[in-house]
């Protein structure tokens, strides 16, 4: 059976598919940014799995998780990178440092993870790389500009990767979720400022993203998507994305209707314009 290591494993969507794979057999590793290891997290139906303190966006932490793994001689399959988090605002009001910071976690700290494993698995002789994105990476999503910019990042990343290290027999691939019941929306950050002229917009736009995921699917959604892809042991695609169908259908509508009309489409829907 595989061994997975999930990054951002505390909570929400990484700690359900963490949970998931464990109580099907996995040997499943999670990090955390807590400033402790804490073994032995308990699923729902009692497995387990080791939390280790991780901060992707960290290059010394990143190297102390190697060597930790190298020490226990703990060989990883399969690296979910799943940490991340939402920040909102108008993007003419972000600052540098908070535009750098989501990108900092979201983006780099992927690519300083897949850096880290990719001489790994080379010399395993293949592993599976997943990254979880976002629908946001494919749809960009007012008020919430750099945290779409960074998802949008990593589907450009993924393209480019995949034709390099396919040669090493390493997948890789993305999940794309729509909208789920998660922590999401209780840790997404608002910047420190707003203006005033942007206020009101910002605020209805807020308040339909958080009914939409809280109305949103439980991520097992995900999970088992993932625990199905894993069994597969084959050639997998670019993308997965996940969702209810009002939400998934947007994709393939966006490349149908053009950018012109989808935007027009999706200014109404969100009721942008008064």
């Amino acid at each position: 059976m595989k061994t997975v290591l999930i990054t951002g494993a505390s909570s929400g969507i990484g700690k359900v598919i963490a949970e998931y794979l464990c109580e099907r057999g996995y040997r499943v590793y999670g990090t955390s940014r807590a400033k402790h290891r804490e073994p032995g997290i308990k699923s729902r139906e009692g497995g387990s799995f080791e939390l280790l303190q991780l901060d992707v966006t960290n290059d010394d932490s990143v190297a102390g998780l190697m060597q930790y793994l190298a020490t226990n001689r703990i060989d990883i399959d399969v690296l979910i990178n799943n940490a991340g988090y939402g920040l909102a605002g108008p993007l003419e009001n972000f600052s540098m440092d908070e535009a750098k910071a989501q990108f900092e976690t979201n983006f780099f700290g992927v690519v300083r993870m897949i850096n880290a494993f990719l001489p790994v698995l080379r010399a395993r002789g293949g592993g599976v790389i997943i990254n979880t994105g976002s629908m946001a990476g494919l749809i960009g999503l007012p008020f919430q500009g750099h945290y779409s910019a960074s998802k949008y990042a990593l589907e450009g990343y993924l393209a480019a990767l995949r034709m390099e290290v396919l040669p090493f027999n390493i997948q890789v691939f993305n999940i794309n979720p729509g909208d789920f019941r998660t922590g999401f929306t209780a840790n997404r950050r608002i910047i420190s400022t707003v203006h005033p002229i942007y206020q009101r917009k910002f605020d209805q736009l807020l308040k339909m993203y958080e009914h939409d995921e809280n109305n949103g699917a439980y991520p097992v959604v995900i999970a088992r998507k993932v625990e199905k892809l894993l069994r597969k042991n084959g050639s997998y695609r670019m993308r997965y994305v996940i969702g209810k169908f009002d939400q998934v259908i947007g994709v393939p509508l966006k490349r149908l209707l053009g950018d012109t009309l989808f935007e027009k489409l999706m200014m109404l829907f969100w009721k942008i314009r008064d």
